[in-house]
């Protein structure tokens, strides 16, 4: 089958398209012909080497996507060839044919294409985590969201609108400023804007927001300053690097 590895760490000049053996079915698992990867941070840097990486080279990338069952394994009856999925946390997924476990096998509906399957469930994972686990987000909360033209970023815009909460984004372009808005977004402020004094001014009685959602990781500073005291501030990413995270001793 064909698949999309790499041999050494890099950037995207290093990914290679050519022939690999094909997965073999195991017990309790499916083969799925892909029709849509998701493409996420994490596949970026651990393509970059960011990420420790089991085995040996050639590496596969991806580890969410939809298609179609191709063959299933003995004594599997939930799911037969033929049947539209999805799944996330299913590694080798940048290729023609990925082993599923049957436990991470979604059925798709008819009204819902392979690449919308593809590009939510990671992202939505994540996004639900954030507002559940990491803080959970409360009615009146004021949230900072960066990057919020992103895939995770409208995520969470979405589920703090739907939970009651007032949503400031951060964005580096007036596109993405209009992307964020159309998404529920009450405000959206530019990177290169002074915008940290500007949230605290934008927040109820310029106190600082309750929390922020921080997948930038060179302006998490910047998000300590803008929450209010006690506030809580939620690192979830670098995708501008980690340099100031030294600075965290104190």
């Amino acid at each position: 089958m064909k698949a999309l590895i790499f041999e050494q760490f890099g950037g995207p000049e290093v990914l290679r398209y050519t022939e690999v053996p094909a997965p073999q079915l195991i017990p309790s698992t499916i083969l799925v012909r892909m029709k849509a990867v998701g493409l996420n941070f994490a596949d970026i840097y651990r393509r970059r080497g960011n990420y420790h990486l089991a085995g040996e080279p050639p590496y596969i990338l991806g580890y969410e996507g939809a298609g179609v069952v191709e063959q299933v394994a003995p004594g599997v009856t939930q799911l037969k060839p033929g049947d539209r999925i999805a799944f996330a946390d299913v590694p080798y997924a940048n290729a023609e044919l990925v082993q599923v476990p049957i436990e991470k096998a979604i059925p798709l509906p008819e009204d819902i294409s392979f690449e919308t399957a593809a590009s939510v469930l990671l992202q939505g994972m994540t996004a639900h985590y954030l507002t559940r686990d990491s803080y959970r987000l409360q009615p009146g909360d004021e949230v900072l969201v960066h990057a919020a033209a992103g895939g995770v970023g409208q995520l969470l815009i979405q589920l703090a609108k739907l939970n009651g909460s007032r949503v400031l984004g951060l964005t580096s372009s007036p596109a993405k400023r209009e992307i964020a808005l159309e998404a529920g977004a009450d405000e959206v402020l530019l990177y290169d804007s002074n915008w940290v004094q500007t949230a605290k001014r934008w927040s109820s009685e310029g106190r600082g927001l309750t929390v922020a959602y921080d997948s930038i990781g060179s302006t998490l500073m910047d998000s300590f300053e803008s929450v209010r005291t006690k506030g809580t501030v939620v690192f979830f990413g670098m995708a501008g690097g980690i340099q100031l995270l030294s600075t965290l001793g104190c």
